[in-house]
This record gives C-alpha cells, structure tokens and sequence, in this order.
C-alpha cells in the first residue's frame, strides 16, 4: 500500500499530460477539425466553381413538352446526378399547381435524408442539371426519432409544360 502512495504523483501527471489531452480530442475537438477540414475542401471547390464559365438558360418562351414531375423522371434525374451518394429520397409528393389552354404548371416536394455533405452535393447538382424545372426552395432540418436525429433537406421544383 505504501508503494502505491509513492507514485501517485507520477500516476496524476501521466494521466494530466497524456489521458487528458487525448480524451478531449477524442471527445470534442476530432470532430471539429474533420468538418474543418470538410469547409476548406468545399470553399476550394466553390472557388473552383466560380472561375468556370456560365452556360446561358433556355429562352422562357419554349416550353418543355417531357413532364419530369408527374412521370416520376425527376426522382431519375436526382438518382442519376448523385449515383454514389448518401443521400435518399423519404417522400416524393408531385401535384398539378395550374393549368391553362396551353399549358400546366406542376410543382413537386422532395424530401431526402442523408449527411450534410451529400445532401449539399445533391442540392448543388440539382441546382445546376435541372434545366427543365425551377427550383423554388430549399430547406435543411433536423429530425428527431428517440435518440436517433437525421438531417433532412427538402426540395421544391416547379417544371411549366405545354398542355398535349
């Protein structure tokens, strides 16, 4: 019992010099300098981004006569932009926003769950492929389920085509 008492000391300074600092990096700090990692990666590539050059839109006088929302092509199109990612579709709710002589306006709610980072890729991909839909909003939220929490981003696009 003596013995012990005499290497308290040294026993109290390992664990001060060494267990602390590598239980708080493990506990707050690892996480933290991943995501900052992940912001520098994501401003190079927004960088990058911006030094591209910009494509004209279509005119708006010519309408789409292919309905991505109501035959189900825009959950397609969304698969086919983001094959390897994370990100998966919840609900998919299309309905019929107006319709005229000659035309109809159909507007769609998209709700995907996933990690930040391929939900944004999502969001950024889709921002840019769907020239034939208007993305009206976006909008990022939490949900929780018990202990359980996801990130879910949910997309609403609009596409005005010519009545057949």
């Amino acid at each position: 019992m003596n013995r012990i008492g005499r290497y308290e000391g040294v026993v109290r300074l390992v664990l001060l010099l060494v267990v602390l600092p590598a239980v708080v990096y493990r506990l707050s700090l690892g996480r933290t300098i991943a995501l900052w990692g992940e912001v520098r990666r994501a401003e190079r590539t927004l960088a990058e981004a911006d030094s591209a050059p910009i494509q004209p839109d279509t005119p708006a006088a010519m309408l789409d006569t292919v309905e991505l929302i109501a035959g189900g092509g825009l959950l397609e199109l969304l698969e086919r932009l983001g094959p390897d990612s994370s990100a998966e579709v919840v609900s998919y709710t299309p309905y019929r926003t107006r319709e005229g002589d000659d035309f109809t306006l159909r507007t769609a709610e998209i709700v995907l769950s996933g990690d930040f980072v391929p939900l944004l890729r999502t969001l950024d991909a889709a921002e840019r492929e769907l020239s034939g839909c208007r993305l009206l909003s976006s909008e990022f939220k939490t949900v929780r389920r018990g202990r359980q929490t996801s990130l879910q981003l949910t997309l609403v696009v609009q596409q005005l085509t010519d009545k057949p």
